[in-house]
């Protein structure tokens, strides 16, 4: 990474942590069970949720020649720790990119130009075995990037203030632009409502999103003119071939919609590659 973008993220960086309080439901403990209470005891010390506000910050990984760059909402507390991108066990985010074979279309329609495939030890091995939260960071060298909206570790993206969300969106803008990926993609619905509420702002128009103008995968104008413009003063802050897509977040927490739908959008985007 470019000295230069180094110094644009970190001149985004926030410093205004707060602290995390939650309340563990283990703490509940009849008063009549002792028993109960030992192992609720046992339980609660299991359940200490980790102070986020000593957790580093999680980097994103980007090169000048993307084909992909995903964006997640922010790091939550194992991909801190990991310093990896969807780091926690139950995180659907490696199987989905797993399973939509999305480096092998790279691969297939030469996408990937810089490296030698045949004796490419590292990528073979991701073809022949999947990647992992671990290959992150690796992933750059073949065209696939990573960044969150915010670079702050939390333990749920709702202690993200919407101050600091509007806040990192021209560090994130600046991330596209560099990375001239071809397609962005947004893991959660959220992170594109900020985005579509920072311009909305700077027009001065409302724009919600709903399901007449909405729609899951890639972002394309429809009917709602107010969204169009939206839509229009986006695309002119990046790439003009970057494609924009919104997919539900991989959060194990999160189960609005199937595996199967999921990956269905995921498959979509790997076929347009």
């Amino acid at each position: 990474m470019s000295q230069e973008l180094k110094s644009i993220i970190q001149s985004f960086k926030y410093d205004k942590d707060p602290d995390v309080k939650v309340k563990s439901k283990d703490a509940r403990v009849r008063k009549n069970s002792p028993t109960g209470r030992k192992l609720n005891s046992r339980k609660m010390t299991k359940s200490v949720v980790t102070d986020t506000t000593k957790l580093p910050d999680l980097g994103p990984s980007l090169s000048s020649n993307l084909t992909v760059l995903f964006v997640g909402f922010n790091p939550g507390v194992q991909s801190s720790i990991q310093q990896h991108h969807y780091a926690h066990h139950s995180n659907l985010f490696w199987k989905l990119f797993n399973q939509s074979r999305i480096l092998e279309r790279m691969v297939a329609k030469g996408r990937i130009t810089n490296v030698g495939l045949q004796n490419d030890r590292v990528l073979n091995n991701f073809l022949k075995n999947g990647c992992s939260a671990k290959d992150d960071f690796d992933l750059v060298t073949y065209g696939i990037g990573f960044t969150d909206l915010a670079l702050r570790c939390t333990a749920t993206a709702a202690e993200l203030t919407n101050d600091e969300k509007l806040d990192n969106i021209p560090r994130l803008l600046q991330e596209i632009e560099f990375s001239n990926a071809k397609n962005v993609v947004f893991i959660g619905k959220g992170i594109w409502e900020m985005v579509v509420k920072y311009f909305s702002l700077r027009l001065g128009i409302k724009v919600k999103l709903d399901k007449v103008n909405f729609r899951w995968g890639k972002i394309e104008v429809g009917i709602d003119e107010r969204y169009n413009g939206i839509i229009d003063q986006i695309s002119s802050q990046i790439p003009r071939e970057t494609a924009i897509h919104v997919f539900p977040s991989t959060s194990g927490l999160v189960a609005s919609m199937s595996f199967q739908e999921k990956l269905q959008l995921w498959q979509n985007l790997s076929d347009s590659i």
